[in-house]
């Protein structure tokens, strides 16, 4: 039988036990002194989620300038500074990083209020780009950015008289100017497409974005298949992530569902790529699942052989030398039947006589030209012209000088 001090002892041995632990905690670890409170007292914490679904709506309408639906797009980084003192005041934490709020707080939110946020206008920063071949014309894969390049006119209705010397023919969009695009799942190969003249070469619009698709990219490339672009060949690394890119970017999200079937073509890499160039592989630690890993493969359309090589390596696209990813895309081209793009006869003869027009331009243009430049050489100054210059800058100083005699020559022929 225990004494009354042994009692005593374990009584408060027993009550203090948590403090005991925590303090141990606290020798080890230092920064176990700031979570005490959480440690020792039970309470309830307000999530970000949970503060978002107090706050998001009220952010929305905020930066779309009110009403029912919002009047105005609005950008999302433009909703998280709306949202962001609410969340961090209620959550008690002192960051919000933007891209957890771009990318996962507002997404899931959107996706979980439906009807809630039915009509809601957002737009999203652009990630990767989109070139035209020979037009010069590039196009970040942003909302807004997207919606106006579909916009705008294609470009190619014949105009009554035009004295514009550009001799390609106005387009502005895949008609006449290509039916192909090359997507890349990783941006930074622009110059060697550029130096390979790869776009222009075949004909075909480049795209990259960083990583995933996004759903301006989506968006874009459902539009241009229905405007005739009839490939969107899609270059990849070998690996988890590059068979998700590659099978996820036709597919519907809870930000996009396709109204058409788009024509997307996976030109790899693939293993028989890799054993075919002997690219040199890298080992990779996969977390998770494996066997959840492997169905979404499958889904995806990799072989078991793919399947079982992906589980321990894999292979990225920057393996291969400069000269063989060239070579590899124009292969890949052949395979799939890209070539030059030449319209039908009606552009043809169309824009033929559009030159021959700027040639009759060009030719009345330069006689006008001369005869004016003669009539000018033989004018008349002023004798006194640099006085005027003087008297007029005096008048005007903030003028330049030839500025000045512009206006005196104008002055002079007006009376």
């Amino acid at each position: 039988m225990k004494s009354i001090g042994e009692e005593l002892e374990d009584a408060v041995l027993a009550v203090t036990a948590d403090w005991a632990k925590q303090r141990k905690r606290e020798e080890r670890d230092r920064s176990a002194v700031l979570r005490r409170r959480d440690a020792l007292i039970r309470w309830h914490r307000v999530t970000f989620v949970d503060a978002a679904n107090e706050c998001m709506e009220r952010a929305y309408l905020k930066v779309s300038d009110g009403g029912e639906r919002g009047r105005l797009p609005a950008k999302a980084r433009q909703i998280m500074y709306a949202a962001r003192p609410y969340l961090l005041a209620a959550t008690g934490k002192e960051v919000l990083r933007d891209q957890y709020f771009c990318q996962t707080l507002l997404p899931d939110y959107l996706a979980k209020h439906l009807q809630r946020c039915a009509g809601w206008d957002i737009v999203w920063d652009a990630r990767g780009s989109l070139s035209e071949p020979h037009t010069g014309i590039e196009v970040p894969l942003g909302t807004i950015e997207v919606r106006q390049y579909l916009a705008a006119k294609p470009g190619n209705a014949q105009p009554e008289f035009s004295v514009d010397l550009d001799r390609a023919f106005p387009t502005h969009g895949p008609e006449h100017r290509y039916d192909t695009v090359l997507f890349i799942e990783k941006e930074g190969f622009e110059p060697l497409l550029k130096a390979a003249a790869i776009a222009d070469r075949f004909d075909v619009a480049t795209m990259s974005t960083k990583g995933m698709s996004v759903t301006a990219a989506r968006f874009l490339v459902e539009e241009l298949s229905k405007r005739g672009v009839g490939r969107i060949l899609v270059l990849h690394d070998f690996d988890v992530s590059g068979f998700s890119i590659f099978g996820t970017f036709g597919s519907d999200t809870r930000r996009y569902q396709f109204q058409t079937k788009i024509p997307l073509i996976d030109i790899g890499l693939r293993l028989h790529d890799v054993e075919a160039l002997g690219l040199e592989s890298e080992p990779v630690v996969i977390e998770g699942d494996w066997e959840k890993r492997a169905a979404t493969l499958r889904r995806h359309g990799a072989t078991a052989d793919e399947i079982d090589f992906l589980a321990e390596r894999r292979v990225e696209l920057n393996a291969m030398t400069s000269r063989q990813l060239v070579d590899f895309i124009e292969a890949k081209f052949a395979e799939h039947g890209v070539e030059k793009l030449i319209p039908d006869d009606a552009a043809i003869a169309q824009h033929a006589r559009r030159v021959i027009e700027q040639q009759l331009a060009e030719k009345a243009i330069a006689e006008i030209a001369g005869k004016i430049a003669a009539e000018a050489k033989a004018a008349e100054l002023p004798t006194d012209l640099r006085q005027r210059v003087e008297a007029y800058l005096a008048k005007h100083p903030r003028l330049s000088w030839d500025a000045a005699v512009a206006q005196i020559i104008a002055e002079e022929g007006g009376q």
